[in-house]
């Protein structure tokens, strides 16, 4: 059986189409290089719906059948391409770090951002605050000093993404509460508190101790507690 590549309704297969036709029509038939064809044909899949410019670059490269190194490259001139200005690559940059997962040490913050031009573009935005992000253990990997962090959310983001990040940042966190549940109680505290304000020192705390409860809890086979500790996470 012929496997059907790049599944897509009859709206899509449209939409699909005219991107195309749009393309070709500002250049003289035949004379478009390889590379240009594969940015207009990459575009088409976008435009249509039939891929997802934040799907992780692995699944993209699976389903085109081509290499991560060569969708990473299509990824960045797709965004020079289509991005509107700093305003529109910011709330790009704030999207993913909401959906990234966040590692917290006593004064770092470690995160993934696949995608290279987002992440170029945050690295930008911090260098002209000074502050230079470390990726030399990883280049999809972003390692920063807990304040450099908050301050570039201050600066930068709204009140309600901050909330958002300091929610995954607690989120992530939790797992790691067996190992440094003092470390981790004082820094999302002090998190909560730069983020959002004061009133969110005590939650992130709160959170903290219930998350801890929740995890001993089920080590120790004490449901009553965890039921408790789930009523206060939840």
């Amino acid at each position: 059986m012929v496997q059907r590549r790049y599944p897509a309704s009859q709206t899509q297969s449209r939409v699909f189409g005219e991107s195309i036709l749009e393309s070709l029509r500002t250049v003289v038939f035949g004379s478009l290089p390889k590379a240009e064809l594969d940015l207009m044909l990459f575009r088409a899949f976008i435009a249509a719906g039939i891929l997802e410019v934040n799907l992780p670059v692995f699944e993209i490269a699976r389903r085109l059948e081509i290499t991560p190194a060569r969708v990473r490259s299509l990824l960045y001139r797709y965004r020079l391409e289509t991005q509107d200005g700093d305003a529109a690559t910011l709330d790009e940059i704030t999207a993913a770090l909401t959906r990234t997962r966040f590692e917290l040490s006593a004064d770092r913050v470690v995160f993934g951002m696949e995608d290279p031009y987002l992440r170029d573009s945050l690295a930008a935005l911090l260098k002209s605050e000074g502050v230079f992000a470390d990726t030399s253990f990883n280049p999809e990997t972003v390692s920063l000093s807990l304040g450099a962090f908050v301050d570039f959310a201050d600066r930068r983001l709204s009140d309600d993404d901050r909330r958002r990040i300091l929610a995954a940042l607690q989120h992530d966190t939790h797992i790691e509460l067996n190992r440094f549940k003092r470390v981790l109680k004082s820094t999302l505290s002090q998190l909560g508190k730069r983020f959002v304000g004061a009133a969110a020192e005590d939650a992130a705390a709160g959170l903290i101790d219930a998350a801890w409860d929740f995890t001993t809890g089920l080590i120790r086979g004490d449901a009553d507690r965890v039921t408790e500790a789930s009523r206060r996470l939840g």
